[in-house]
């Protein structure tokens, strides 16, 4: 049995962590304006809250898919705070997109802190990462490379990827195909087309390409790591000595990537001194711009980042939105087989599949766009408070301001502000016509403001070929089960998931050739 020494000691223990909590929350109230909201024993982005599935006490990462319907409206606002009993720092939520433009636009009020984006720089200092000059520094020497040069190239790539998958995959000669998950497909589209166009590194559909050792090649190095990003950025370095094959595997990929990375980093500016022309992947376009910056060009780590951000951010972001375009279309087919029809339309013959007429794809693009809208990958765009601030437009009636002390966490929920209905009507219909003739800063799936996505055009234009590749020879449609309904199968398959991104789970269509 216990003392009584001991017994008080514990209570003693207990009772001053309970007041500590009691004291934090109404500090943690007063911190994020009063604002109603989500109380719970652990915040979501905690990493309590995060390990734990989204249920009745618990919101998880999940929250945002699962309550998008009613979490607003239930407090009557569209900007709410997030106030944990016991674990976890407070968050103000918004999905109003006023707010989303103030906190993601506003210079010097707002910043990305590294507890949020510190994982990414295990790749190197990079563009997400960076906050003020050195962000302007990185955004000045990457634009250039994301031009309509590289557009048309990978427009092309995307293009004759796709007819080789279609080869390898043993579709060509099939009037039917199931396919149990699409995943992997888009997946691998995805991450060569990166490879190619991003740093002219041309992969075959297999995944050989230039060997950078005897037993990995750089294609199966960078599907390892594409695949475990999360177990890359949390194993700890001793982690890897352990005789787990798939711990050795990631070490041994890693490094490979980063010594074919050196390499070619290294070559590229020999070729750029010795005067030759540049090539036109992404990668040799942003080392031309770097060194007509001089001593405020990208030393080798910071275009390894930044390079490592497009390829293992931006290749997961467009294969899911890929999934959940896919889905949709199976579950519309009407609007799929508008889509063909504008395909044949536009682009009739193979020679007329170019970048250049991909701008007439009005219904393809607009596919594309309303899937990024329903399933938007990067569900979160996380700021701190730099300095005291007045939050502008928040209330039941979006007319209030609201003072926010500094260091205050504000979390702009892209799930949320995409199924707004204040913003997108009937905002669980799959409905592309709102995309059509869409200025390009209208494209809030890619964040909004000076700091939007620079590589919104580049996921666009290879969907848009993807899309138009797909639906011009084939029908896609629901894989579904003996008996199941389509819309059990919607039920099932449709789901959002939060991980790193946001997107469906494994997702079974069958894909019938167009007579």
């Amino acid at each position: 049995m216990l003392s009584m020494n001991t017994t008080s000691a514990l209570l003693t223990v207990l009772l001053l962590f309970i007041s500590t909590r009691v004291v934090n929350y109404f500090k943690y109230a007063k911190q994020t304006g009063h604002l109603p909201g989500i109380r719970s024993l652990a915040t979501p982005i905690s990493v309590l809250g995060a390990s734990f599935p989204t249920g009745r006490f618990n919101p998880g990462l999940n929250w945002q898919w699962r309550w998008r319907k009613h979490v607003y409206a239930r407090y009557g606002t569209e900007t709410i705070s997030s106030l944990p009993y016991l674990f976890g720092a407070p968050a103000i939520y918004t999905s109003s997109l006023e707010v989303a433009r103030q906190v993601v636009s506003t210079k010097g009020s707002f910043y990305k802190s590294p507890d949020i984006t510190g994982i990414t720089l295990v790749w190197g200092p990079n563009l997400f990462a960076a906050n003020g000059e050195e962000w302007k520094r990185y955004r000045r020497i990457v634009t250039p490379a994301f031009a309509n040069s590289t557009y048309t190239a990978l427009w092309a790539e995307t293009a004759s990827v796709f007819d080789e998958m279609v080869a390898r995959e043993g579709w060509a000669t099939r009037s039917s195909v199931d396919i149990p998950n699409f995943n992997p497909l888009t997946n691998k589209l995805a991450l060569i087309l990166i490879s190619t166009t991003g740093f002219g590194h041309p992969l075959s559909w297999d995944l050989k390409g230039t060997s950078a050792s005897n037993e990995m090649s750089v294609g199966e190095a960078l599907h390892i790591i594409s695949h475990n990003l999360v177990l890359r950025l949390i194993l700890p370095r001793w982690a890897y000595w352990l005789p787990i094959k798939k711990f050795r595997d990631l070490e041994k990929a890693t490094r490979i990537h980063q010594e074919f990375m050196a390499n070619i980093i290294r070559s590229r500016r020999e070729e750029f001194s010795a005067g030759v022309a540049p090539k036109s992947d992404i990668l040799s376009l942003m080392i031309q711009s770097a060194e007509k910056e001089g001593k405020l060009g990208m030393t080798d780590s910071e275009l390894i980042g930044n390079t490592a951000i497009l390829l293992f951010a931006g290749h997961d972001t467009a294969a899911l939105t890929l999934n959940a375009a896919l889905g949709l279309m199976a579950l519309h087919p009407e609007f799929q087989e508008e889509m063909h029809q504008e395909v044949m339309m536009v682009m009739p013959t193979e020679a007329d599949f170019t970048f250049v007429n991909s701008s007439k794809l009005s219904k393809v693009q607009a596919c594309f766009l309303e899937a990024s809208r329903i399933y938007p990958a990067g569900f979160m765009w996380i700021r701190d408070t730099a300095e005291d601030i007045v939050l502008e437009n928040v209330g039941p009636h979006g007319d209030e301001r609201v003072p926010i002390p500094k260091g205050t966490r504000i979390v702009v929920d892209s799930i949320g502000l995409h199924h707004n209905p204040r913003l997108f009507p009937e905002p669980e219909e799959f409905k592309p016509g709102r995309w059509y003739d869409a200025p390009e800063n209208a494209l809030s799936m890619f964040s909004v403001g000076p700091r939007a996505c620079i590589g919104r055009r580049f996921a666009i234009t290879e969907a848009t070929c993807f899309l138009a590749k797909l639906v011009r020879d084939w029908k896609v449609d629901i894989l579904a089960r003996d008996g199941e309904t389509r819309a059990q199968w919607e039920d099932k398959y449709m789901n959002g998931r939060a991980v790193t991104n946001f997107g469906i789970a494994d997702m079974p269509v069958r894909l019938v050739r167009r007579a």
